[in-house]
């Protein structure tokens, strides 16, 4: 049966591709630098409840030191490993690329993969003057260190700011870093106490946690600080250590742009990228283009719009744009799709549901997970034989809006086929609050023009 007529916002019948990237904040930083504990408060309306910090480049003017390391290591093994000895490790782009962020094991396999090379791995005792994984690895080591008494150690003022705000506030704080000279660092900065746990590069070996971009070290931060991932910040400035923030699920993550990387950041799933910390208000609710999947700027506060299809943001997408009525729910999935990594329709029923044990570093965690009911929104439209949903090669365009007040879900896609003929297919779908059992799906196709 046909759904009540609503009239489509002009998005909605023109829609037109576009990517709405993070948002930026612009209020400064003026609290006072006060680094009792004894004062703190707690304000019950705070949105996190810890935030995680990398070291290099977000807490300590470290990454360029590394980058000079790794910059020195390679110009002194890469003659002897290959001949020609190929391009030079570049201190910038190899940097941020291949190994920022990354444990050095890591870093060395991914600059030999780089160039075609390969060594031995070794073992973890092995001297610097071997030509393995960990011998060279243990030379970076010491040409870092040798930088590091060279140049010293300095800490962002911004980056300390935030700490000593966070700490009268009652948030706690976490640094999660591949660095295996943490300890050091953090003393040689003067920044040793402001953190109330540390998980380090030898954490992660004596843990068996793998490195960043998995997301292993920040959860085992956010499980020392006995907080959940969702109430908790995430801040890098490293494209792995961005990637493993959103996929640990965290509430937030926050990139900070010192050299004009902001569109990787965006990329690897940041959701506020910021030039520096100063810039970083986290008493309020970034906007909705920053934490609601990346939403398009709606027409009201009760719509929910998105003019793009971005598969990293999709599960969230789907789960903001469910529809239920507290007997079931449906989840915002686009017509035609199936589960397949980035897609995942499905229906719920209240009180189904199945129990399961998950492990989590060294405890278990015991769940309720919903079971999914048949997927009644089931539907393939198909043009020339493939199917017409998002993310197909025929599409031009994508608007997808949820009305709250309404509780109607509407999704408008442009495909154009081989002849050059552009099809439109408008869906409108809801759950009934004043009839538990009864939902509705209207689908309007028009024709090829």
């Amino acid at each position: 049966m046909p759904l009540p007529d609503a009239t489509l916002p002009a998005a909605a019948r023109t829609p037109a591709v576009t990517a709405s990237g993070p948002c930026d904040t612009t209020r400064s930083d003026t609290t006072r630098s006060d680094t009792t504990r004894s004062d703190t408060t707690r304000s019950d309306t705070t949105l996190f409840d810890a935030v995680l910090f990398d070291l290099d480049g977000v807490v300590t003017d470290t990454a360029v030191l590394h980058a000079a390391a790794w910059a020195a290591l390679f110009d002194e093994v890469l003659p002897e490993l290959a001949d020609p000895p190929g391009p030079r490790f570049d201190p910038v782009a190899d940097y941020r690329r291949m190994v920022d962020g990354r444990s050095r094991e890591d870093g060395v396999r991914s600059v030999l993969a780089d160039r075609g090379l390969t060594v031995a791995e070794g073992s973890p005792g092995d001297a610097a003057s071997q030509r393995t994984v960990h011998g060279l690895s243990a030379r970076k080591q010491e040409l870092f260190a040798a930088v590091v008494a060279q140049r010293g150690v300095v800490a962002f003022p911004s980056t300390v700011s935030l700490l000593r705000r966070l700490r009268r506030q009652g948030i706690r704080s976490a640094l999660v870093t591949s660095s295996r000279n943490s300890g050091a660092i953090l003393v040689a900065a003067g920044v040793a106490g402001l953190f109330d746990t540390v998980v380090d590069g030898t954490d992660a070996v004596r843990l068996g946690l793998a490195g960043k971009p998995d997301p292993a070290t920040f959860l085992e931060g956010a499980r020392r600080l006995d907080v959940a991932p969702a109430r908790a910040v995430v801040i890098e400035d490293a494209e792995a250590g961005v990637r493993a923030g959103a996929a640990g699920n965290f509430g937030l993550v926050v990139g900070v742009d010192r050299a004009g990387n902001r569109e990787a950041l965006v990329a690897a799933g940041a959701d506020v990228v910021v030039e520096d910390l100063a810039a970083l208000d986290l008493s309020e609710p970034p906007p909705a283009s920053c934490i609601c999947g990346r939403a398009a700027a709606a027409s009201s506060d009760w719509r929910l719009v998105y003019d793009d299809v971005d598969p990293a943001q999709e599960g969230t997408r789907e789960v903001l744009c469910a529809l239920g009525n507290g007997f079931w729910a449906t989840r915002g999935a686009a017509l035609g799709t199936v589960a397949d990594g980035v897609h995942y329709p499905g229906t719920y029923l209240a009180g189904v549901y199945n129990r399961l044990e998950t492990d989590l570093a060294d405890r278990s965690v015991e769940d309720e997970h919903l079971v999914n009911g048949p997927d009644w929104t089931s539907l393939t439209l198909t043009a020339e034989g493939s199917p017409l949903r998002p993310g197909a090669p025929s599409l031009l365009s994508s608007h997808r809006e949820l009305d709250l007040r309404r509780g109607l879900l509407t999704w408008v896609n442009r495909y154009r086929d081989t002849s050059g003929r552009t099809t439109r297919v408008v869906s409108r779908q809801l759950v009934s609050q004043a009839q538990p059992r009864l939902a509705g799906l209207e689908v309007v196709v028009h024709r090829p023009r």
